[in-house]
């Protein structure tokens, strides 16, 4: 791949599709089994991304004493969008020679998203500028940091409002995770035609942030096989979006939600049993990186 940093948003309005999990599981993935320099950016005020590598004691202290992607929105209205590096949680996972760092989430950040519907900073002269550098503001917060990280992840809230919006304005790429399910798959065209929509209006084409592809999570088999429902719907995902649906699913097992749970990294674990699960969350990233490839050919 070439060296300069991509940064990847995981997103899907439907909630309880394992977004952090994915999200979570590339990261670490591309840190742990590549070697690479990745930085997670927690996105959602439900802060499962920050509490799954963090202790809670260490959460709290960082986000009020050093700093969170709360930050970086207050840091609009004070005039200065900036991303400091005491902001940053460093090694926040072990991954080996891989870095894994994390910018984490306050709960209060639906708080300082709303101030962006109406509320225009003094540097803003008109409505149209206001228009515009609310919607780059993490694409300009995270810009001196591309040299520094190889890949940034963004874990983005089940929404397309203001935070989600300035996430895909930032990304290379976006990554949606679903499960196989008639409810889980529905809001897919919205979610493209949303996204579509708004890079279309607000980016020149060439750096609109492509679609890395539909990854399937929480998939459950009856023998080797696919339960039904799970089956009929990865077959309409791959007739609708015949490029995008990954190969590569995960199945929906106990042990990546264990070790979340214990803030360990599921790569850097010999466990027996889980080595099924790792396999597939191996496939998973390397297929990835093979479609980050192919579209940069």
């Amino acid at each position: 791949m070439a060296d300069s940093c991509k940064v990847i948003s995981i997103i899907n309005y439907k909630g309880g599709v394992g977004k952090t999990t994915i999200a979570l599981q590339l990261a670490a993935g591309l840190a742990s089994l590549h070697q690479k320099r990745v930085l997670m950016l927690d996105l959602d005020p439900q802060c499962s991304l920050s509490v799954s590598v963090l202790p809670e004691e260490a959460w709290i202290d960082h986000i009020e004493n050093r700093g969170s992607i709360r930050s970086i929105l207050w840091s609009y209205y004070e005039g200065n969008v900036r991303l400091e590096k005491d902001w940053i949680a460093e090694k926040a996972l072990h991954a080996g020679e891989g870095q894994l760092d994390l910018v984490p989430c306050h709960l209060d950040l639906p708080d300082y998203e709303m101030r962006l519907v109406s509320e225009r900073p003094p540097q803003a002269a008109d409505t149209a500028e206001f228009e515009k550098s609310r919607h780059r503001l993490l694409r300009d917060a995270i810009e001196p940091y591309r040299k520094d990280y190889d890949f940034i992840i963004c874990d983005c809230p089940p929404n397309i409002y203001f935070v989600s919006r300035s996430a895909m304005l930032a990304s290379d790429y976006y990554l949606v995770p679903t499960i196989p399910d008639f409810i889980s798959c529905y809001g897919i065209p919205f979610i493209e035609n949303h996204i579509q929509t708004l890079l279309h209006d607000l980016l020149p084409e060439k750096e609109r942030a492509r679609n890395l592809g539909i990854i399937r999570n929480r998939v459950r088999r009856s023998g080797s096989k696919l339960v039904n429902e799970h089956d009929r719907q990865s077959r309409q995902i791959r007739e609708m979006y015949p490029d995008l649906l990954f190969d590569a699913c995960i199945q929906d097992r106990i042990g990546v939600s264990e070790l979340m749970g214990q803030r360990k990294n599921i790569f850097a674990d010999t466990t027996h049993r889980l080595q099924p699960i790792r396999e597939e969350l191996q496939d998973f990233v390397s297929e990835a990186i093979m479609r980050m490839n192919r579209l940069e050919s």
